[in-house]
């Protein structure tokens, strides 16, 4: 899909003023911004200059989220090449974020160990694994042989899991199920009440800075492995 014309001449003109771009990527669940230089504009391309550890994100996240200013519609786009190195960034088919901008800056961290979520309600007695949890909600992974129909959007019952710091116990209501190749995912928000939001909170801050150290090793590990394949 080649990129939108409006987004590349937006780029030329913020490349002429010297103006830095940020990428908003996202490892292990937690959004990154790394903020670049645009080294050059093509008609479908952009080259960037990044020298932040963050940077690591690209080498999972490979369609991050394109910042600029308040002049600057915030974009997708394909990293097309990364070097930890030299912090280059090649991105291609840049095209407008729209709405969905908002959940991508949402915090939803991905536990270190497997957490099994209980669901239980009228006619409902079900487990699946945790996949992320935000303030707001939680996703569930659940097998095939483990997911009943009565488990479709909109349907509310009682969550409970057991996180590093505690036990919580909340009501919740089905967002969305999506089927995957392995597993169903669900989305489900939490309802108001707030009990157990404390224990949420405190366990995402303590899950965000062990993801953050996590992706500084990667980081490092990447230079050090580029640097050895460099000089071999």
């Amino acid at each position: 899909m080649p990129s939108t014309p409006q987004i590349i001449s937006d780029l030329r003109v913020m490349m002429g003023a010297n103006h830095q771009l940020e990428l908003l990527s996202s490892f292990r669940g937690v959004p990154f911004v790394c903020k670049a230089n645009i080294e050059s504009v093509e008609a479908n391309r952009v080259q960037l200059k990044a020298l932040e550890p963050s940077m690591a994100c690209l080498e999972y996240d490979k369609h991050p989220r394109v910042l600029g200013s308040d002049y600057f519609e915030p974009a997708l786009a394909k990293v097309i090449s990364f070097d930890v190195l030299t912090g280059t960034v090649v991105l291609e088919n840049l095209s407008y974020v729209g709405a969905k901008l908002g959940e991508r800056m949402i915090v939803r961290v991905e536990p270190n160990e497997p957490i099994t979520v209980k669901m239980e309600g009228d006619g409902i007695h079900s487990e699946g694994q945790l996949a992320d949890i935000s303030f707001s909600g939680i996703g569930v992974r659940i097998l095939y042989a483990d997911y009943s129909s009565s488990l479709k959007p909109g349907t509310s019952f009682q969550v409970s899991m057991q996180l590093p710091n505690g036990d919580i116990s909340m009501p919740g209501t089905v967002i969305s199920a999506l089927k995957t190749t392995d597993f169903y995912r669900l989305s489900i928000r939490f309802g108001p009440d707030g009990v157990h939001k404390s224990l949420i909170f405190h366990y995402l801050v303590d899950r965000r800075n062990e993801i953050e150290q996590e992706l500084f090793g990667v980081y490092n590990t990447l230079v050090e492995e580029k640097r050895a394949a460099s000089s071999s």
